[in-house]
């Protein structure tokens, strides 16, 4: 269907907007002006730079720019035939309402009315033409509750409700499986940009980031196609719709993050910025070709989490206090260890966002870079055209850097370029694959490491896991069994108290009945003092410096500090118990 766009009107500039519009003065534009000449930035940048006006300002005027007309949804009453018009979870994820029709064209007020690609979407899905008017997200926001307070609670239900009625001949199902069809790259943009399929894309992604879900994965088997999410660590299924649709989602998420929708037999890989509702997420996405077709998966990450705080983290007192004497040494290095998926990039990130100051050139090296931050200097690794971690450290060297962050260790080139630059004056963060504190001091003198670079470059180490943390509003006390206790490694006098009282997960509404809600970290801490220095010229075992640390610096094993946390209330013994060790010392 053809659709008439908007026609922008380029002659109305933008300071003369935003003085029409009584944000700024002419005195306040003209002085502005004069300092874009100096700049050479846009003058919105300039404009919030100076602290004149806000960014949503500059939106507004640029939606007006484009000729929409801006309105004050607070003071309009919407007809329910116009809300009906675009279901709740098409609203909720483009931040937009529905609030009135001209000449059947359907008119939505917009939060972002800079993105085009919106309108492009809606007109898909409703059928109709689509134009669209300047707005807030604080508006929006208000009005979506007040009008589709009906449909708050039934998202999941939609998911089901479109999975059972995709008998769309629209799609031509049955067709989807025959090569001329599926080998046509027109024919696949076609199915992607199918109104259900283009739902069903959208609700998924609302349904994870409001689910706090740190990935999505589409799944494509023999029979099924299954789409599941990742929270707090554990994959949950939401939808498993028919296989037949396999195709038209795929090619929809791969339109979406710009990849080759013709090429099926070859992974690729992309990275989008995604507005959903009113949260920008970005999301890192690869596809994997498998003997029933593409599998999808959608790493998500929450841009409002960039913020990372230690102290929020789940580190003892103590611990982090030894973190922080370390991180404030000018130069040395500490490293964070741990399995895939127990949160040292985060604790390196949280380390960095307490140095990252005005006085100071942090540089990472990463594979691939996780979030980005303000004012670090982030280097992508591409090992496959030869920019290893080596390398980039080398060339990181070069830049006068004040503190490094590397990704990984992998290797000895690796460490002993890092070592080198801790020697020369820098502050080192790096990560290590071992399974607690003492066992990296092993792994380093594995890797051909000499002990006396350990000792003269190693200020301490950080082991970690991610437990999940108990619902507050459902978990239920009890009182664990000898046989558990002794399973659990508590401690004599633990057993022997009345009172001792540990916590177990139940379900409830709150946590959408999967009995934890979040994470939490649990860390254990080697400090490289004078006799642990000794041991490790010495080649000690990774035992003998347990022992040492635990009896001498009070080192806590990651088995204790879970245990403190079920006692605590925060996680569960089944939890502890699936991601710590039990030392017998």
């Amino acid at each position: 269907m053809a659709v008439a766009r908007q026609e922008k009107t380029p002659e109305r500039k933008l300071g003369d907007i935003l003085v029409e519009q009584g944000v700024l003065t002419p005195l306040q534009l003209d002085e502005a002006l004069q300092r874009q000449r100096l700049t050479g930035d846009m003058l919105g940048r300039v404009l919030v730079t100076m602290g004149l006006c806000e960014e949503q300002d500059i939106i507004e005027a640029l939606g007006v720019q484009t000729g929409m007309e801006r309105v004050d949804i607070s003071r309009i009453k919407i007809n329910e035939s116009i809300i009906r018009k675009i279901s709740a979870d098409v609203a909720k994820f483009y931040n937009i309402i529905p609030i009135r029709e001209t000449d059947g064209t359907l008119i939505v007020a917009m939060a972002d009315p800079l993105n085009i690609q919106i309108l492009d979407d809606l007109r898909q899905i409703t059928g109709q033409n689509v134009r669209g008017a300047v707005s807030n997200a604080t508006d929006v926001a208000q009005a979506w509750k007040a009008n589709y307070s009906f449909e708050t609670d039934s998202i999941h239900e939609m998911l089901i409700d479109l999975q059972n009625r995709v008998g769309m001949e629209d799609l031509s199902l049955a067709e989807l499986g025959q090569q001329e069809v599926v080998g046509d790259v027109d024919n696949l943009v076609e199915l992607a940009q199918q109104p259900e399929v283009i739902k069903i894309v959208n609700l998924v992604f609302l349904e994870a980031v409001q689910k706090r879900s740190s990935d999505i994965h589409f799944e494509v088997y023999e029979e099924t196609f299954r789409i599941r999410i990742r929270i707090d660590g554990v994959l949950h299924e939401i939808v498993s719709p028919p296989k037949m649709l396999a195709l038209a989602l795929v090619s929809r998420v791969k339109i979406i993050c710009n990849m080759d929708i013709g090429e099926r037999r070859l992974p690729q890989d992309s990275r989008i910025e995604l507005k959903v509702g009113d949260t920008i997420i970005d999301i890192r996405v690869a596809t994997l070709p498998t003997l029933y077709g593409e599998g999808v998966v959608m790493r998500i990450l929450d841009r409002t989490a960039i913020k990372i705080d230690l102290e929020k983290m789940g580190f003892a007192k103590d611990v982090l206090e030894k973190i922080r004497l370390v991180i404030a040494q000018p130069n040395g290095i500490l490293l964070v260890t741990g399995p895939t998926g127990s949160g040292k990039t985060t604790t390196l990130y949280g380390c960095l966002n307490e140095l990252n100051t005005v006085d100071v050139k942090i540089i990472t090296t990463e594979d691939p870079v996780e979030l980005q931050i303000d004012r670090l200097v982030q280097v992508h690794v591409h090992e496959e055209i030869g920019l290893t971690f080596a390398a980039c450290l080398r060339a990181i060297l070069r830049q006068d850097p004040d503190i490094i962050m590397v990704g990984e260790i992998r290797d000895l080139e690796t460490a002993q370029i890092a070592i080198e630059a801790s020697l020369t004056g820098h502050l080192v963060l790096s990560t290590l694959h071992t399974n607690s504190a003492p066992e990296t001091i092993t792994r380093l003198l594995d890797m051909d490491v000499e002990p006396f670079l350990i000792t003269a470059s190693l200020e301490g180490v950080v082991a970690q896991r991610l437990l999940r943390v108990l619902c507050r509003h459902c978990r239920a006390p009890y009182r664990p069994t000898e046989e558990e206790m002794e399973n659990m490694g508590l401690p004599k006098h633990w057993r022997q108290d009345p009172k001792l009282r540990m916590f177990k997960a139940k379900g409830c509404p709150a946590c959408d009945y999967i009995g934890y809600m979040g994470r939490t970290g649990l860390f254990e801490f080697l400090e490289i003092d004078e006799t642990v220095a000794e041991m490790i010229l010495d080649r000690a075992m990774a035992f003998d410096l347990r022992r040492y640390a635990r009896k001498k610096q009070g080192m806590r094993t990651l088995r204790e500090e879970g245990l403190m946390k079920c006692v605590q209330g925060v996680t569960s013994a089944e939890e502890v118990i699936a991601h710590t060790d039990k030392y017998e010392d």
